[in-house]
């Protein structure tokens, strides 16, 4: 027994001397890519790796520690990052822990099952001191955002804010030294992008304060993406209407707009015409006029107005009414009056051209029998 006991120990040497290695061989000296910021309390997180190189197939793992429990873990895939890029990750936390302490978030970057970073980072939660400022009512919507920044003494801040679809960040950018002296100051900024109609997204602020140290404080609101504009001016006479339309969303409005006019008779209101015109294409801050002109004119009388704006889903996003004073005649009337008065007039005129011929042929008559 002994001796067979020697003999398999001999043999697994042997194989573990000549044969590779099961571990895979890491090789994390080769990827130059790191974790250059995170931030993160007990509801949301973002994580912003940077790579001097382009690189593929990467994994970010992040959970989250407390008092020696992992409270939640986050697994995201990263296709690609090309050199000299940042790409951010930003997520909510699925925790019901809300006590006091410190936590720590910790982040490995993985290449083909190899630790190719490892980063960790440290916050407390439970009020430490009285907040310089508040940061209140984010709304974010499909044209941007905005946030309410209330202070308890003047400060400077920074806003960072980003557009999430789900966990990526496709748009962000930074408001620097923004002063808040004793007033709440509103911040808001619009989306850059384009956004898909229906799509959820979500619009995330961090506010940074400097003293008495570096802080942050972090909003998330989510919001479903759809287009949007509204009626600016109108025009319109008995000849035809339009209708300047004002685009207020990122997610491009490629709608209608509806023109009805109607007369009010004896038998209620009446449609006169209903014209509906295809809308050029419009984003956020974009105008444009949609003009329409009636089949027949509008003869005299009082006529609604209605304008109507259609949007991609065929709702009704905006709507004006007014109303149409029309004082014209068909020249065709004016036409028969004229006939109708020379008719009038015409037995008048036919006795002087009588009495005339008439003069006349007894002038002659009376010349004849003197011959």
């Amino acid at each position: 027994m002994r001796y067979a006991f020697l003999s398999l120990t001999a043999v697994l040497l042997i194989l573990s001397l000549t044969s590779p290695s099961f571990a895979i061989d890491c090789t994390s000296e080769n990827y130059d890519v790191s974790i250059i910021d995170t931030y993160s309390d007990l509801d949301t997180c973002d994580i912003t790796l940077h790579s001097a190189e382009q690189i593929s197939g990467l994994k970010l793992d992040v959970h989250m520690e407390h008092e020696g429990s992992i409270l939640d873990r986050k697994t995201f895939t990263i296709d690609s990052i090309a050199p000299g890029s940042d790409v951010t990750k930003a997520f909510k936390w699925n925790t019901d822990d809300m006590g006091d302490g410190k936590y720590t978030i910790k982040s490995i970057i993985s290449k083909d099952g190899c630790t190719v970073y490892e980063n960790a980072y440290n916050f407390v939660n439970g009020r430490q001191t009285i907040p310089r400022i508040t940061v209140d009512d984010l709304v974010s919507n499909s044209q941007g955002f905005s946030v309410m920044i209330t202070p308890q003494e003047a400060v400077l801040v920074d806003v960072e804010y980003m557009l999430m679809d789900g966990s990526d960040v496709i748009y962000s950018g930074t408001e620097k030294k923004i002063s808040v002296h004793t007033q709440p100051m509103e911040v808001s900024k619009d989306w850059n992008v384009l956004l898909e109609n229906n799509m959820e997204y979500s619009g995330r602020i961090k506010v940074k304060l400097y003293s008495p140290s570096v802080s942050y404080i972090a909003l998330t609101e989510d919001f479903t993406a759809q287009d949007d504009v509204f009626i600016s001016d109108t025009y319109e006479d008995d000849i035809g209407a339009s209708a300047t339309i004002d685009g207020i969303s990122q997610v491009p409005f490629t709608g209608y707009v509806r023109f009805t006019v109607s007369k009010q008779d004896d038998d209620g209101e009446t449609v006169i015409e209903s014209v509906t015109k295809k809308s050029p294409v419009l984003l956020n801050g974009d105008d444009e006029t949609v003009e329409t002109i009636w089949e027949e004119r509008l003869t005299t009388g009082v006529y609604s107005l209605v304008i109507e704006v259609i949007g991609n889903d065929g709702d009704i996003l905006d709507i004006e009414e007014s109303i149409i004073e029309s004082d014209y005649e068909p020249a065709a009337e004016q036409g028969n009056t004229t006939t109708s008065d020379n008719t009038e007039q015409s037995p008048g005129l036919m006795f002087p051209i009588i009495l005339v011929i008439t003069l006349i042929a007894a002038f002659m008559l009376s010349q004849k029998r003197d011959y």
